[in-house]
């Protein structure tokens, strides 16, 4: 639902010729295909102090040359002997990366990775001549040999045990968003809710009440996090949900949501 709000974005802003991938990132790594990360990226980690897993997949000598820092060397058995220390949040973000892009050794380990089931799996686009190549910090010596992931939830985001606390049981100083498009509302929503399209909350957004704390969900958590960006800026308090939900079509008001 990202693409289509960000081609009207597009089109407001006088582009003529604007295209939609409807089919998304999801259909994309079902046929097999990769997705890549930049440097950019691990800097936004690092400046918010949020969790991520980065692997170095090169050989050990050059490991010990330079490396990213925080980057955990793949051993030569392969990432399979690394499994049992992958956290059991499939949302973490890790990211791998080899010496130049995406080489066989990076694509073998993402592929290994996203067969066990963690969804925001990456390489990093240009590895790790790309990252000394723009002039960020390296480090040098063994790299890292254990994972040790702690889950820390971003800026804004809620609990999912805190989110279910309030749709089991309604506060009176919290309102639940959901903001989802219409034709998902009419398939399933959630009990003890406020619905408003995310493509409508600025045009809208004085329906919701300013003395009330917001917490936004989505179908994933994407454009949870939009809305909550919205909010907060137009002075809310607010937090958002990043989880999967999912809808029984055929049972109506029954849902889960996963993490």
């Amino acid at each position: 639902m990202l693409s289509p709000l960000a081609a009207r974005k597009a089109e407001k802003l006088g582009y003529k010729n604007v295209k939609v991938y409807h089919a998304g990132l999801p259909a994309w790594k079902k046929a097999g295909n990769v997705t890549v990360s930049n440097n950019a990226a691990i800097e936004d980690y690092n400046k918010i102090d949020a969790s991520y897993i980065l692997l170095d997949s090169r050989p050990a000598d050059q490991v010990a040359k330079g490396h990213i820092p925080k980057a955990i060397a793949i051993p030569k058995e392969g990432i399979d002997s690394l499994k049992d220390q992958f956290p059991k949040f499939m949302g973490a973000s890790i990211i791998v990366y080899s010496e130049d892009g995406v080489s066989d050794d990076a694509r073998k380990a993402y592929k290994t990775i996203s067969g066990w089931g963690y969804k925001q799996a990456s390489i990093l686009d240009q590895g790790y001549k790309g990252w000394q190549s723009a002039g960020k910090t390296v480090a040098t010596g063994p790299a890292g040999s254990k994972i040790d992931y702690v889950r820390k939830l971003l800026p804004g985001e809620v609990e999912l045990a805190v989110f279910k606390g309030f749709i089991d049981k309604p506060s009176p100083d919290t309102i639940i968003l959901d903001v989802r498009n219409v034709t998902e509302i009419n398939e399933g929503k959630l009990p003890n809710t406020m619905q408003l399209p995310l493509d409508e909350l600025e045009n809208r957004i004085s329906e919701v009440p300013k003395d009330k704390r917001i917490i936004v969900h989505c179908a994933t958590g994407a454009r949870a996090e939009m809305a909550y960006t919205i909010l907060k800026n137009a002075g809310y308090n607010t937090g958002y949900l990043r989880a999967k939900i999912d809808f029984d079509k055929e049972k109506p008001g029954t849902f889960t949501i996963e993490e």
